[in-house]
């Protein structure tokens, strides 16, 4: 009977300790199973944001592209309210809900700002997005965007000496950040005209010491009097365009 009772009092203490022994294992394994499912999960939601991010400056610069090409003053508010839509149909199981608000102060109207025919010429586009993902309670993170195109005149000279006249334009061009734009090509400036007449031209791009910035130079040969007028017409590589105009025409004999 003694031998019995020892027999069934090891069995019992051996069951305890496998009993313990799965449960940790067990719990270990649903932690580990929960911490990468949430893990998994919330860089799903790190995606959502980041591709709502990416896609509203996308149309930012799509829609003041258009703009600055067909002046439609509701092109941004038509294009935020087509993306909602998408992305609440792309999301379903989430919960995703997006909403904007487009800059309104001056010199913005329905997120859109242009400031041409100016020595310093600019466009413009700004919002504020906001997004809830009702999934896992984020509520009211919002954020602004803005897209920007802005060219100078920074001084025209028309040149003489003997038979050769030409005029030099200087320009500088900038985007948001503001980071120069060191890019461009001849062909990135449509159109170039002194007192309304279209020039052929050249353009080459340096840098300035005396301005401490990257300038492009126009030049327009066979100009053989001075003119009052110079308007250069932008169009940079993502479409947008820009419009700087100026009186101020120095004459330069050299």
């Amino acid at each position: 009977m003694r031998l019995v009772k020892e027999r069934k009092g090891q069995f019992i203490i051996i069951a305890a300790m496998l009993l313990s022994i799965m449960i940790v294992s067990v719990s270990t394994v649903i932690y580990g199973t929960v911490t990468y499912y949430r893990q998994e999960r919330w860089e799903e939601y790190v995606t959502i944001v980041d591709s709502v991010k990416t896609a509203s400056s996308n149309i930012l610069q799509i829609g003041l592209a258009n703009y600055t090409q067909t002046s439609n003053p509701n092109v941004l508010r038509d294009y935020f309210n087509s993306w909602i839509r998408d992305v609440r149909n792309a999301y379903p199981g989430f919960g995703v809900d997006v909403g904007y608000d487009l800059a309104k102060s001056p010199p913005y109207s329905l997120g859109l700002a242009r400031s041409w025919n100016q020595p310093t010429s600019y466009v413009a586009s700004n919002a504020t997005v906001s997004i809830d993902i009702a999934s896992v309670g984020l509520t009211g993170y919002n954020f602004s965007s803005h897209v920007f195109l802005k060219m100078s005149i920074l001084d025209a000279g028309w040149y003489s000496k003997e038979s050769q006249r030409y005029v030099i334009i200087n320009a500088t061009v900038s985007r948001e950040g503001p980071e120069p734009i060191v890019n461009l090509k001849a062909s990135n400036f449509l159109n170039v005209t002194l007192d309304g007449v279209s020039q052929s031209f050249s353009v080459k791009r340096y840098y300035s010491s005396t301005y401490s910035y990257f300038i492009y130079e126009i030049k327009v040969s066979s100009i053989y009097s001075k003119p009052s007028s110079v308007e250069v017409t932008l169009l940079d590589n993502r479409g947008i365009r820009t419009i700087s105009y100026t009186e101020t025409v120095e004459q330069i004999s050299n």
